[in-house]
């Protein structure tokens, strides 16, 4: 599907709403989530946020995976304890289809499961601090956001100048994007486990304002067969 959406549009982006490092998949496990970059890699993936369940690999192993990822891994509100500074870049800019394209990280920040080397930070004020900084550089702004549904909504309604939310964690199958009215802000979600394929396309004028958007979400069912060259990755990686 993605190399489908790729060979339709020029124009595409593939981010990640986190909590894809963690996991009880043998491979996964072995290789403290490296593998899991490693596909990413291959796949050609655009930007990440780290996750409330990443935190479990330790301030260590996620810096290893930051550094072994081609493409950015975000959050904006995650340090360590003493520390001012963010443990991970909080915004990363990409030029797409002659716009500029601010993405933010949120990692959720009430979540009981990080171990006591991390500190997260409230996801409100991290956007209030990112958002006008990002605004200055692009005309287009998402938030790769780890928070779940319903702070999605809820953030999407007090931050003005954000564009779309691609959320996680709570890992509803949205068939459709939902819209905040108060900014005009969308939500999506595309489940989990690599289950759904969610796909929207945005439509700008010249100025980065979005004037229409469609989507959809995709079951993976048994009709959509293994992508040959993942195949080949994965077999190659069980067997070293």
């Amino acid at each position: 599907m993605i190399k489908e959406t790729r060979a339709q549009s020029d124009n595409v982006l593939l981010v990640d709403g986190g909590n894809a490092l963690w996991g009880d998949r043998p491979l996964a496990v072995e290789t403290e989530g490296k593998v899991i970059i490693d596909a990413m890699n291959l796949i050609g993936y655009d930007a990440m946020v780290i996750g409330d369940q990443d935190l479990q690999w330790g301030a260590e192993v996620l810096r290893q995976r930051i550094a072994d990822a081609d493409f950015p891994v975000l959050s904006a509100n995650l340090q360590l304890p003493g520390e001012d500074t963010l443990f991970a870049a909080p915004y990363t800019l990409l030029e797409v289809g002659g716009h500029t394209v601010g993405m933010i990280g949120l990692t959720w920040d009430e979540t009981r499961v990080a171990p006591e080397e991390f500190v997260l930070l409230d996801a409100q004020e991290a956007l209030r601090t990112y958002v006008p900084v990002v605004a200055e550089q692009a005309d287009i702004i998402i938030v790769l956001s780890n928070m779940g549904h319903e702070d999605d909504l809820g953030l999407a309604a007090k931050a003005p100048g954000i564009d779309l939310f691609v959320g996680s964690r709570t890992r509803i199958p949205l068939p459709q994007a939902m819209r905040d009215f108060t900014n005009d802000t969308l939500v999506v979600q595309a489940g989990s486990l690599g289950q759904w394929f969610g796909r929207i396309r945005l439509y700008f004028d010249s100025s980065g304002v979005v004037t229409q958007h469609d989507d959809e979400l995709l079951l993976l069912t048994e009709d959509y067969p293994d992508e040959p060259e993942m195949r080949a990755f994965l077999d190659n990686y069980a067997a070293q």
